[in-house]
Formats: structure tokens, sequence, C-alpha cells
């Protein structure tokens, strides 16, 4: 099974970009993006999307995420998947369906995670559910416990890290496509990477 490096890596050379094009256009440094396609680091679905918007490939191809066809999601039945090994998993809430707009997950943090600095278009709204998590957005710090929320626009820089002896479950609620589901019959996915 190919990680997400190897794609990262494949893709951009494809696209014969340097590492330096598509870190500039995705709005990431290029020693992240190195050590993202050497999988030396994690890499949140938010920054997958600006890679893949930079590369002129749907997310799909980056990443393995499950598709949710039916409008209700049930706890305990939900597929759990990775970015990489970072500790962090998350769980698809939303479907997909023509026109709609936003695209919610839930994010299991380890204690210690901290995300790397990202921009991108459209709204982004969390809800604690567990744990306690600091947001950066804009150069201010929101700590954020059970029961609380934010709302932001996905352009300012934001970054997120767990705070505290336990980890941290958010619900993500944001308008920036992250699930770009293959339409019934696509046949561009390989399902051996």
């Amino acid at each position: 099974m190919e990680r997400i490096g190897e794609r990262l890596r494949h893709y951009r050379r494809e696209a014969r970009k340097t590492l330096l094009d598509v870190a500039s256009e995705a709005g990431l440094s290029v020693g992240f993006l190195s050590q993202a396609e050497r999988n030396l680091s994690g890499v949140s679905i938010s920054s997958l999307a600006n890679i893949a918007k930079a590369l002129n490939v749907p997310l799909r191809l980056l990443i393995d995420q499950p598709e949710q066809r039916s409008a209700d999601s049930h706890a305990g039945q939900r597929q759990r998947y990775s970015t990489i090994g970072r500790g962090q998993t998350y769980e698809r809430l939303s479907s997909s369906f023509p026109g709609s707009q936003i695209n919610a997950t839930k994010m299991c943090l380890p204690v210690g995670y901290e995300s790397e600095t990202v921009a991108h278009d459209g709204d982004e709204f969390v809800y604690v559910l567990s744990g306690s998590v600091r947001y950066n957005v804009g150069g201010t710090d929101y700590l954020l416990q059970p029961g609380d929320s934010l709302h932001f626009d996905g352009r300012q820089y934001h970054c997120l890290a767990t705070v505290g002896a336990v980890g941290a479950e958010v619900v993500s609620v944001g308008t920036l496509p992250i699930f770009d589901d293959a339409p019934a019959g696509d046949a561009t996915i390989d399902k051996d990477r």
C-alpha cells in the first residue's frame, strides 16, 4: 500500500512542479512539504486539499477517505481513517450530493498533537467533544474545552494543538471541499494504492 508521502511526490513530479512551486501554491513551507513527502510528518486534510489543488488532481488520489453515501451515519459504524501515523484519526460525518457545501469530520487527536499552520478558502467551525485544544487563528489563541466552539474564516492562517494529559475529540465542519467522492463507476481510483 502506497503511503501519502509517495503519492504526494508522484503527483508533484507528474505535474512537473518543484517542492517550492507546490508549497507556495498550497500556502505551506518547503520544509514541511519535504517532510510530508518522506512520511516524516503528518499532514492535515486541509493541507492535503490545498496540495491537491496546487497539483490539479482530485483529493481522493492523495488520501483514501471512506465514502458516505447515506444521509445518516451512526456511532460505532463509521470507518476511521488517518493521513499517516501521527496518531490522529478521522471519522467522516457528512455525505456528498450535488450542491452540498459543508464537510464534517470527527477528529480524534492524541496527547501532544500539533498540526501544521494552514490557510484555505471557506468557513471552518469546530466543536470540542472531549479533551482540550488550542487553536491559533490569525495570531490569536483560543483555548477550547468540552462544549466550546469556534467559527472562523479559513483564509486566516491557523493551527491546532491538544492541551493537557489526554487526547481530544473535535467535530470540524467546513466549506473547504475535502470530500470529492468518485462518481459511481469512476475507474480513475487505483484500489491497490
